[in-house]
């Protein structure tokens, strides 16, 4: 399954796991609707560039609009903390997220087998914005289903439940993995190579109590294997990351086999 097949169930599985849960959540009440209408926005903007050569660009004063709307971190995701009452909206968000990300990763104007190389490179400024947005979702989700786990009752520990949990967890790990491999690009442009270092930075914490040890090696390698392109800010901030990262306790969902 590819990267961005495997997140194509993660708010189902969201609902599922959320049954009889209830808290205060911190997305904002309309926030995944609003995520709903800005993607919608987007995709019709796109389809109608369909007979163009290129897709909505963020320089452009008209569509960087539309797609700044996509972006709206206030609106969508709200602040924290999140609880397990967040889940199915930041899962509805990530996967609405995942859609734009796959659409300029897998862009074609001629129908032939997309050249995702050369789209990387092109249109890495919304990639990149892409990227940053989705590293504080599933920084956002990961700390909501800790939240949840926390809150189960013994009766409420089955065994299908913590296999949603997992695939929820694998899915959200590797939209961080896809988001290191962004920055062994060559091609990124360095203010591109900061937004995503920094957002690492920021949100290492919440990203570390939701990933397994070996997991977290894994990452830590993929993102020390970037430090020879990056440039000497965006090293700063992904060496902040790593520190948290190889410090961070592991409970919870991190111990979740």
């Amino acid at each position: 399954m590819t990267r961005f097949g495997s997140i194509a169930r993660l708010a189902a599985l969201g609902g599922a796991c959320l049954l009889g849960f209830a808290a205060r959540a911190e997305v904002p009440q309309n926030g995944s609707a609003y995520m709903d209408a800005a993607a919608a926005s987007v995709e019709t903007m796109m389809k109608a560039s369909e007979s163009q050569p290129s897709l909505p660009r963020l320089a452009d004063p008209v569509e960087g609009k539309v797609l700044a709307d996509v972006w709206d971190e206030q609106a969508i995701l709200g602040k924290k903390p999140y609880t397990g009452a967040d889940i199915p909206a930041l899962l509805n968000i990530v996967q609405k997220q995942t859609r734009i990300l796959q659409a300029y990763t897998l862009f074609s104007a001629d129908r032939k087998p997309p050249d995702t190389a050369k789209n990387v490179a092109e249109y890495q400024d919304e990639l990149t914005r892409t990227h940053v947005f989705l590293l504080k979702a599933v920084a956002a989700s990961l700390q909501a289903i800790n939240n949840f786990g926390a809150h189960l009752q013994a009766d409420e520990k089955t065994d299908a439940r913590f296999q949603g949990i997992r695939q929820m967890r694998l899915g959200l790990q590797q939209i961080v993995t896809g988001a290191a491999l962004a920055l062994r690009n060559p091609a990124l442009k360095p203010q591109n190579q900061l937004l995503i270092a920094r957002i690492l930075a920021e949100n290492a914490a919440d990203i570390a109590a939701g990933i397994a040890p070996p997991d977290r090696q894994a990452l830590i390698a993929s993102l020390q294997a970037a430090q020879p392109v990056l440039k000497p800010d965006a090293q700063k901030a992904v060496g902040e990351f790593i520190q948290t990262v190889s410090a961070a306790p592991c409970d919870g969902l991190c111990r979740l086999n």
